[in-house]
């Protein structure tokens, strides 16, 4: 048999020497393509049918958004046009996916999206960086059927290149194989297809991998002028920000922070009306239903409740809309007029808050800083909670800088002469889950151990004031 089919290693194990014949004949002999394919996962694309229940933006919301990043693609805006990147940011819950989607979709109608990969920390297909390259490839194959014989020379020219560096990788099989089209000016017109949406960059399992993806862009687009350009949206964890504040990277990215400035609000309120309305229309039980439910105040309740993060009034719209349960009474669970008994109406959130949660390297010190700010007996400023925990300023924020997506160290002042330091949660439901023991379980912050611990810090620093 050919050499190129095996592979030897020598071992030493107790003084003695072994050799091992490693076998790599399906990976050498298999068909280039078919080993595209293997490499890729279908899963990360934008209208994937694995994905149950895909998140899109509600009708008549987050219209301002759409328009920013679709005037962005065209080249509408002065103030974004020159920017290769749009870096899509915004709390744990704020609807990214729901807008990359969307603009996804939107991008696919006009065709001028070459790829999308949609990050899922859920799922092992997408879950990680070694399918990134091996999927936008593949998509830009079915965009630009020529490049197909490339891809397939280069795969054939290495077998392994689906495990090389990225940048091997994005050299390979998307830079070398668009060298034709940019040489004949192709993607000079504004229409031609140049985009590629990446969400959720930060479920990303390695944080190393996050920044590498990152890098690889940057310099693919620095060095070999890419001429794709990239919608990437992800939580403005510390490593991702940190990327996109230096070097080439912070030169040709714009920023959208899905902040208050587009009015999430107004948007929530929409998309409950609309879904409270649909439960009356369609709900097997309709007939049950007043037809003033919900209250005015009840729905700005919830929309308060919200705090512009569309997963709060997503977990309550799926619970209340049971078709084996009747909606008011599901709805009085929400807003605890009745008990829940077996009931979890908040499951997916309480699973986002613990995901995040658990990420955090000194999980001890990260639970008393939150159980002085969110405990009522204390809701301690930034300043207290240095004093009473003896921290040094600044540690507050290093310490919490992997909760980014759920809360915000804030600069406050009365005056020219008064500053302080507030810790200000993204989400008010937050403070409900880590009060709860049954929702937050090791991340419950009313542990009785652990309020007599801090109460005695708190003495302890009073007195020394």
């Amino acid at each position: 048999m050919p050499t190129s089919m095996f592979g030897s290693q020598v071992v030493v194990t107790g003084g003695q020497f072994h050799q091992q014949n490693i076998h790599n004949h399906n990976t050498v002999s298999k068909d280039p393509w078919e080993r595209l394919l293997e490499a890729a996962s279908p899963t990360a694309f934008h209208n994937s049918s694995d994905v149950y229940d895909p998140p899109k933006c509600h009708p008549n919301t987050r219209v301002a958004v759409l328009d920013k990043i679709m005037n962005w693609f065209r080249g509408l805006d002065s103030e974004t046009r020159d920017a290769l990147i749009m870096w899509l940011n915004g709390p744990a819950g704020c609807g990214k996916s729901a807008i990359a989607r969307s603009i996804a979709e939107l991008c696919y109608e006009e065709g001028i999206l070459v790829a999308s990969y949609f990050f899922s920390r859920s799922d092992p297909m997408r879950n990680h960086a070694r399918s990134f390259i091996a999927t936008i490839a593949y998509q830009m194959s079915i965009r630009f059927p020529d490049i197909r014989d490339h891809l397939i020379q280069a795969i054939n020219l290495d077998p392994f290149i689906f495990t090389r560096s990225l940048d091997a990788q994005i050299l390979a099989l998307i830079i070398e194989p668009l060298q034709e089209r940019i040489e004949a000016g192709f993607f000079d017109a504004m229409t031609a297809p140049r985009i590629v949406i990446i969400d959720g960059l930060d479920e990303c399992d390695d944080r190393e991998n996050q920044v590498k993806i990152l890098s690889t862009i940057s310099r693919a687009l620095q060095q070999h002028h890419l001429p794709l350009i990239f919608l990437i949206a992800s939580r403005p964890e510390h490593d991702i920000r940190h990327s996109f504040d230096v070097g080439h990277l912070k030169e040709i990215t714009t920023r959208i922070a899905l902040n208050d400035d587009y009015l999430p609000s107004n948007d929530i309120r929409v998309f409950l009306q609309d879904k409270f309305t649909e439960i009356k229309d369609t709900h097997p039980f309709k007939g049950h239903i007043p037809p003033t439910w919900p209250s005015p105040e009840v729905l700005e309740s919830l929309v308060n409740k919200s705090s512009g993060q569309f997963i709060y009034a997503s977990t309550v719209v799926k619970f209340i809309s049971s078709s084996r349960h009747r909606p008011p009474q599901r709805l009085d669970i929400i807003l605890g007029l009745c008990p829940a008994q077996h009931e979890m109406p908040f499951a997916e959130l309480d699973a986002l808050y613990g995901h995040i949660l658990s990420s955090v390297e000194d999980q001890e010190s990260v639970l008393r800083i939150l159980a002085l700010r969110f405990l009522p007996l204390f809701s301690c400023s930034v300043r207290d909670i240095e004093g009473i925990l003896l921290l040094n300023t600044g540690d507050i924020s290093l310490l919490l800088c992997d909760l980014a997506a759920l809360i915000s160290v804030e600069d406050q002042s009365r005056s020219e002469c008064t500053h302080w330091q507030e810790l200000n949660a993204f989400h008010a439901s937050l403070g409900d889950f880590l009060l709860d023991y049954s929702r937050s379980q090791e991340f419950c912050i009313s542990n009785p151990l652990l309020c007599a611990e801090l109460a005695h810090l708190c003495i302890q620093y009073l007195q020394g004031k």
